[in-house]
């Protein structure tokens, strides 16, 4: 993706004077608009609540607006955005959600009364604070009917008057004074804006209801209102009496509403915004009288190259336009948090001597599948080379997919991973030496493991590796936090090499901590079980074997026997496994000729089971029920829980199939790829 396909605007708006409607005081109701935060819980609810209830989304998805194209937040949002996600159309994920997993079992006539009870909760919970805004649950899931966005932005700077009135407001020679305004003023000039966009449809009538409840409770809590003109949208301010505070910014146009926290935010996306539509109806602007308008006034994150480099390994062989983007600057916030502390001067050159700045975006996608496919992710890590400093760490290597004979096929999740642990571990000392002082990384490892277990890490240990690391986990019933057993198991290039370390850490280490026991002709070594009885937590068998050249690390003695059962072809294997199979040859398609360095598989049925039993069970109601005390809404959700009319899970996992992670190295950065396939019905 070429980033001069993002044109250039330039925007020419005349001076506004803005109109100062005063308002009067009312201490009746505390600040329910009070900050930013409020709004984004109300965002996030959104996000959550219009998948709440299958039903529900149905009958709303039915009435939306039709879906109608808006200027895409990122040619809306400034080039130094530090964070950003984007839905592309709410309405659109309603309507899939009707036919995703999760959706179709939620809305299984065996669940639909457990579903119905649930969002009463909700709505309930909810009214606390819908009461205020006259606002129910089912009309605040009915607001984004479009995009919807959220942004992280870079503050605006202080205002030229704000140093000389903190000045006289203050004694100059007061050394606390002056502390304060200099620390305040660094606050200021590193500060944060948060931008909200949401496309309502231009005749929902809940939205604008809303907006005049708001603006109510703005006056009620001391806000004064100003608007201002631009162009042709009408951009209202909201203000402290006394000018403090966070200045929030907010417009609409034809439904699409743009709300800004922080001073001028608002009012530099209409300006954006009214140029992008100017653009999209010239006809005779040429590429070069493009190019040159280009300001940093103007510059948009769609024109931004690290944006543009992240997104273009974000969209893959997909030929649809994704469902949600999103892209974090990490540097570019961890850099704006040090300015604002006080200890800039000392923090500031750790991060650089780790090399944090390398990383020039985070960024990805989540797209819709089709007959087989159901949904599709990418996530992008750019990384300047060379990689030095932290950076020295990540060496990953290219490994093998395949599962090792000992893989179980009901295995809940397999995953395989391929490092370069030897450099990797020498880039980690350099790291810490630089920092704590030289030879402190070997008094922190090297020393403890020697006087352990009488082996070297860096010498005999690491090298007899290959680098690939194998986990499996698989369900332990009865359901807990903890319900999924699993295996650690590390390859070593020759299993008599193993041997011999296993030999040597075995007579430093207490009999207690090492009990042999044989298994199915093989020798485990099985720690002391710990002594505790916590409800609803496993109780783990920590044990170590060798077999062939692998040695296992595992927390259950019956995932054990699982592992030695396949290995000696006495249950089914993942590698013959249909699911397997079928997933990894539509993974295969995706990587595109790379060789992967991250491959994971899952069943997704086995996680869903666990919450799904966790959910019904008499431990897990228990325990809602002590923590929530005399709390009204805890014992009704735990007599929801308690209920014995809740399906069979057998009857519900056929509407989960297996998914899917694989990750592959590039000279400029990191990819992730995921992958949920469709049940086979």
């Amino acid at each position: 993706m070429n980033p001069h396909r993002f044109t250039c605007l330039q925007h020419r708006f005349a001076p506004n004077v803005p109109v100062v409607r005063p308002v009067t005081p009312d201490f009746s109701l505390r600040a329910t608009l009070a900050g930013r935060w409020f709004v984004a819980a109300v965002l996030a609810a959104t996000l959550v609540c219009f998948q709440a209830s299958p039903a529900i989304a149905q009958s709303s998805s039915a009435t939306a607006e039709p879906t109608r194209a808006t200027v895409p937040a990122p040619k809306l949002l400034p080039a130094e955005t530090l964070a950003y996600i984007r839905v592309d159309d709410v309405n659109s994920i309603r309507a899939d959600w009707e036919t995703s997993s999760l959706g179709k079992m939620l809305n299984d006539p065996q669940m639909r009364p457990f579903v119905s009870d649930i969002y009463d909760i909700l709505s309930e919970l909810f009214d606390n604070v819908g009461k205020e805004l006259g606002l129910t649950l089912d009309e605040l899931r009915s607001l984004p009917q479009g995009q919807l966005a959220v942004a992280l932005l870079e503050g605006p700077p202080p205002e030229e008057n704000a140093d000389n009135q903190n000045a006289n407001s203050e004694d100059e020679d007061d050394d606390e004074a002056i502390a304060r305004r200099l620390r305040q003023k660094r606050r200021q000039q590193n500060s944060f804006a948060v931008a909200v966009m949401i496309d309502a449809g231009p005749s929902n009538r809940t939205m604008s209801d809303l907006v005049d409840r708001l603006m109510t409770l703005a006056e009620k809590n001391r806000f004064v209102i100003q608007t201002e003109q631009i162009g042709s949208i009408e951009m209202t301010r909201l203000v402290r009496q006394r000018g403090n505070g966070d200045v929030i910014e907010w417009f609409e146009q034809d439904g699409f509403y743009v709300i800004g926290f922080g001073r001028t935010v608002g009012k530099d996306i209409a300006k954006r915004l009214l140029a992008s539509q100017r653009d999209d109806t010239s006809s005779g602007r040429s590429r070069r009288s493009s190019s040159s308008s280009e300001s940093s006034e103007t510059s948009t994150l769609a024109q931004n190259t690290d944006f543009v480099a992240v997104m273009s390994r974000s969209i893959g062989a997909e030929a649809e336009i994704p469902q949600t983007t999103f892209f974090i600057n990490p540097y570019g916030i961890v850099k704006r948090i040090i300015a604002r502390s006080g200890s800039a001067f000392f923090i500031a050159p750790i991060v650089q001597d780790l090399g944090i700045e390398k990383i020039r975006g985070v960024g990805g996608s989540m797209f819709r599948g089709g007959e087989i496919v159901e949904t599709i992710g990418h996530v992008h890590v750019l990384i300047d080379p060379p990689r030095d400093g932290f950076f020295g760490v990540l060496r990953p290597e290219d490994t093998d997919v395949s599962p090792p004979d000992w893989v179980p096929a009901d295995s809940a999740s397999f995953t395989t991973v391929g490092w370069d642990i030897e450099t990797a571990f020498e880039n980690l000392g350099k790291i810490v030496n630089r920092f704590a002082g030289e030879g402190r990384f070997k008094d922190f490892t090297e020393k403890p493991v020697q006087d352990r277990f009488g082996v070297s890490l860096a010498e005999e240990v690491f090298p007899a590796m290959t680098g690939r690391v194998v986990t499996i986990q698989r369900y332990q019933l009865p359901a807990n936090w903890n319900s999924m057993a699993r295996v650690i198991a590390i390859e070593f290039a020759d299993a008599k090499e193993a041997k011999r370390l296993l030999e040597q850490m075995k007579s430093k280490v207490p009999p207690k901590d090492m009990k042999p026991e044989v298994i199915r002709g093989k020798t485990v070594y099985f720690a002391e079980r710990p002594n505790f009885n916590a409800p609803i937590i496993r109780v783990p068998e920590r044990s170590l074997m060798l077999l062939d050249n692998w040695l296992l690390l595992s927390d259950s003695r019956e995932i054990i026997v699982e592992v030695l059962k396949s290995s000696d072809g006495e249950v089914d294997r993942l590698s013959a496994d249909e699911d397997y199979v079928l997933l990894t040859s539509e993974l295969g398609a995706k990587l595109e000729g790379e060789t992967p360095f991250l491959f994971q598989f899952n069943r997704d049925s086995e996680s869903f089971r666990i919450l799904y039993e966790m959910a019904n069970s008499e431990g897990s109601a228990t325990v809602l029920e002590n923590r929530g005390g005399d709390n009204p809404m805890t014992k009704r959700v735990a007599e929801l829980m308690r209920r014995d009319d809740w399906p069979e899970w057998e009857t519900l996992e056929k509407y989960f199939s297996v998914s899917g992670i694989f990750g592959y190295d590039e000279p400029g950065g990191i990819h992730i790829g995921t992958m949920n396939l469709r049940p086979i019905e």
